[in-house]
Formats: structure tokens, sequence, C-alpha cells
């Protein structure tokens, strides 16, 4: 019985029917008088809602239609921004074809949403909306802020956590840094909004071209991020292919790396950041020279020694670009081993970082099943008792029989259908 689809259903059908519930208690509070204004509105969020962002990872996107939603709130009303946010939110999904599912949890969770940031809102709103005193308005903003944005990713996490069975707070610790700098950046331009509108109505459309400039940095910022992550790996992969028998190493080792991590039960977070490091884990090798590199040889002591320095060189490139502050410690450290015999730092057991421990093992294995200038490559199978004879001297353990699993469970698998 699959509980994660059970629980994804009865989830599904329990925000729906709240959220649906609250939008048409919604329509029956609307000012007939106020319908232009509402189309008008409508047709503002449907094109914020078509130029979402997106970020790095499964599927996560902002919009500066939040900046909206909190306005329409607090000016117009608790019901009015539920109707303007959910009927936007259908139309942007119903003409970006994104599936009816989508269309009716977004409209839904963003009633529920609003609704509860309505309440709170209107507990701690200024009583006379006609003066223009910023400093009133600037707890009420806070507070209702929050609510939304608490409800908001919460009710979003849990069913992503469901639809791809991640825990929900790696669901939430994803995005969470990319939501906060985004939303931060466009609460002052809601509460301009209400400022504005205090002081002549229709000027808040001059918040319009700034709103873009929000969303069109935004976007830059993290094109750019990703656009260096791409230069990063690519330049990794050049690297490996600087070799012919090193050509798509990293690959590999993210690959090797990632069912490891993933055996172990680690939490997204820290899988993502071992495939990162695995991706670029020789990035160093950059600064060592083609004849110590591509010699078709066992290399010197003092070759050696030089090819060493690789992890320090990898490390002091990546420490500049805060993408890979988390996994530093593993691209410096992936040449250390349990009897502190390793290199740069000569680390031992428990002080050498998981990720670090991870990397050795499916870096080692993906040398021994490699071909070399001087040697044949392994069998898997030889590969896996090198592993396993120098568990507990070189190699984790516990890291080496996750991955016997993961070859064990898959060459199962690969029996059951030759």
């Amino acid at each position: 019985m699959d509980w994660h689809k059970i629980l994804f259903n009865l989830y599904f059908t329990g925000v729906s029917l709240a959220g649906l519930v609250i939008l048409a208690f919604a329509f029956q509070n609307l000012n007939p008088d106020n319908i232009y204004v509402y189309l008008f509105w409508i047709a503002v969020f449907v094109i914020a809602e078509m130029k979402t962002v997106p970020f790095d990872v499964k599927g996560g996107q902002v919009s500066v239609g939040f900046a909206i939603n909190l306005a329409m709130l607090m000016i117009y009303g608790t019901s009015s921004s539920i109707v303007i946010t959910s009927v936007g939110s259908a139309l942007a999904d119903i003409i970006g074809r994104r599936g009816w599912q989508k269309m009716v949890f977004n409209t839904a969770q963003y009633s529920i949403s609003l609704f509860a940031a309505g309440m709170v809102y209107e507990k701690l709103s200024p009583t006379d909306q006609h003066i223009l005193a910023v400093n009133q308005y600037i707890v009420p903003f806070i507070f209702t802020t929050l609510t939304f944005v608490i409800f908001n990713i919460t009710l979003v996490a849990i069913i992503v956590s469901l639809s791809l069975k991640i825990a929900l707070i790696d669901i939430i610790k994803m995005d969470l840094g990319m939501n906060v700098l985004f939303l931060t950046s466009l609460a002052p331009l809601s509460l301009l909004m209400v400022i504005l509108y205090i002081n002549e109505p229709w000027s808040i459309i001059l918040i319009l071209p700034p709103l873009a400039l929000s969303h069109n940095s935004f976007k830059n910022y993290l094109k750019l991020r990703q656009q260096t992550r791409t230069t990063i790996e690519l330049l990794a992969d050049v690297v490996d292919r600087r070799d012919p028998y090193t050509a798509s190493h990293s690959f590999r080792v993210a690959k090797y790396a990632e069912q490891i991590a993933r055996q172990m039960g680690l939490p997204y977070e820290q899988i993502e950041n071992v495939i990162m490091a695995g991706r670029v884990h020789d990035l160093g090798k950059i600064g060592v020279s083609d004849d110590i590199l591509l010699k078709p040889a066992p290399l010197t002591d003092i070759e050696y020694k030089q090819m060493k320095n690789h992890p320090k060189i990898g490390y002091n490139i990546l420490s500049s670009l805060e993408m890979y502050e988390n996994l530093l410690s593993f691209v410096l450290y992936h040449h250390e081993r349990m009897d502190g015999c390793g290199y740069p730092h000569g680390l031992n057991a428990n002080s050498i970082p998981l990720g670090a421990r991870i990397l050795a093992v499916a870096d080692s294995f993906d040398a021994m099943t490699s071909d070399r200038p001087y040697r044949k490559a392994m069998s898997e199978e030889k590969a896996f008792l090198e592993l396993k004879k120098n568990s507990g001297t070189q190699f984790d353990p516990k890291v080496v029989d996750a991955f016997i699993e993961v070859w064990e469970r898959e060459k199962a698998v690969r029996e059951r259908y030759q």
C-alpha cells in the first residue's frame, strides 16, 4: 500500500475543499462597485504569475505576485484579495497549461493563506486607514506578512513533500533561503503600495515598474548562480577530459556518491551537497601539469607530492563561491584516510567530514574500475573486495557497507531481467 499516495490524496482533497469554501464566501462579500478594479488587478496578477522565477531545485518558484497579494489585502480587504489572487492564479495556471491539480491546489492554498493573514490584519490594522501614518502600518504589516508566508510555504511544502517522498523539513530548507531573500526585497514595495493608495488610489500603478525591476533583478541573480555552477562543473569536466582515461570521472563519482548517501538515509540537503562535491572534487587538478596528470606510468615521490596539492587548489577555487560553502570540506578532505595516513592534513576517523568519506569511496571505486595506461580496470567484484579489504583503515566501514548494499541490490535487479 502506497501511504504517500493516500496521504497526498487526502491532503490535496482537504486543502482544496477548505480553500474553495473560503473562496466561495469571499465572492459573496465583494463590492460590485469595484468590479473594474478587481479585473485590473486580476490581470496584473496573471502577468505576475506567468513570469515566475524558478529556483535551482525541485521546481520551486516565486513571483512578484506576493507584493500584490498583501497590498490588495490591506487596501481592499480580505475577501477582495482572496478573489483577485485566486482567480488570477487559476487563470495563470490555465493559460500556462500547468494541469488541473496544480490550478485547484494553488487557488485553494492562496485562499487559505490570505484568509489567515486577513484575520491577523483585521485584529492589528489601524482604526482609521485614511490617515497617512506609516508607523501605524509597520507592526500589522509585519505580522500579516509572516502569517501569509508561513501558511503559503507550509501548505506548498507539504504537498511537494508527499509528492516527491522527501522529508518535509528538507523541502522547507531547500528553498527557504531564496524565499526569504526574495520576499524580504518585495515586502517594502507591498507596504509602499498601501501608502500610495491612501494618498492617491490610482497612484499605486506607479509601483508596477519597481515590481518588474525586482522580478528581473532576482531572475538575473538566480540565472547567474546557475550559470556559475554550470561553468564550474563544465570546467571540472574539461579537467577530466585532459586524460582520456578519466573522461566523465567526476560525473560517475557524483552518481556513486549520491547512491551511497541515499542508502545511508542522509537528508536531502546533504545528498545534494555530496552530489555537487562529486562533480567538482577534482577541479584542483587544473593546477597539475600534464606531465604528471597524463604520465603513462606510476608517479615518482616528487610527482606524487605535487599531485597531492589538487584538493587544496580545488578548495581555493571554490571558496570564493557562496554556493559551495557547505561542501568545501568534502573537496578538501576527499583523500583523507580513516587511519590518518591520507592528505592534505592527515585527519582520521570521524574528524573527516562524512561527505568526504563518501567521496573517498566513490572516487576510489571509479579509479579502480577505470582503465589506466599502466593497468587494466578491475572488475566491479574485485573493486568491492578491495573496498572491503581497506574498510576501517582507508575507508569508513559504514560508507563501504552502504555502497555494497546498493551494488548488490542493483546486481540482483540486473540478473533478474537478463
